[in-house]
């Protein structure tokens, strides 16, 4: 699932320009040459998971985490959305998550979910599918929304699960 290599240049792309980063400094706080920074930076090679770890630790920039391991898993994991059409402020952000999960909700409260998976039609197949993507651009939004929480509030996400944790496992949720 996670590939031993992959291409990092647009990660440490928006790393650099929202840690306000030069090449060197990059590269002393990941213990690389600048010249290796500049191939990864630029996509002349591809950077090793042990480089990702390590500068995961150095920066604790959600944006960068993810589109790492979006990078690291090949595009399992959710995107971080910055297209043309998407403000990345939080009260934009939240109006949308609000938007797709309330669809999300809607989609799963008229579906039908009593028929065996193996029994569906083709049409039936379908409206699962579009109930799945409806929940998937929830998520993204959900998750987009937390990130942008994260940078705007100092909140880390390692701590609020570590805290949460015990809750969740009292919950039945986790073992």
């Amino acid at each position: 699932m996670f590939e031993k290599s992959a291409d990092a240049s647009k990660a440490l792309q928006n790393l650099i320009e929202n840690e306000k980063l030069t090449n060197e400094q990059l590269a002393l706080d990941i213990k690389l040459s600048p010249q290796m920074v500049s191939h990864l930076k630029n996509g002349r090679r591809p950077m090793q998971r042990d480089i990702a770890q390590a500068s995961m630790q150095a920066y604790e920039n959600t944006e960068y985490m993810a589109d790492l391991m979006r990078a690291f898993t090949s595009g399992l994991t959710t995107p971080v959305l910055r297209g043309k059409n998407i403000e990345r402020h939080r009260m934009a952000l939240a109006a949308n998550a609000t938007k797709e999960m309330q669809e999300a909700i809607e989609g799963v409260k008229n579906m039908v979910l009593v028929k065996p998976p193996g029994t569906l039609d083709k049409d039936e197949l379908q409206e699962v599918e579009a109930i799945y993507d409806e929940i998937l651009e929830a998520n993204i939004f959900g998750e987009n929304l937390l990130m942008q929480l994260e940078n705007d509030y100092g909140i880390s996400r390692k701590k609020r699960v570590r805290i949460n944790e015990p809750r969740w496992k009292a919950r039945g949720w986790l073992q």
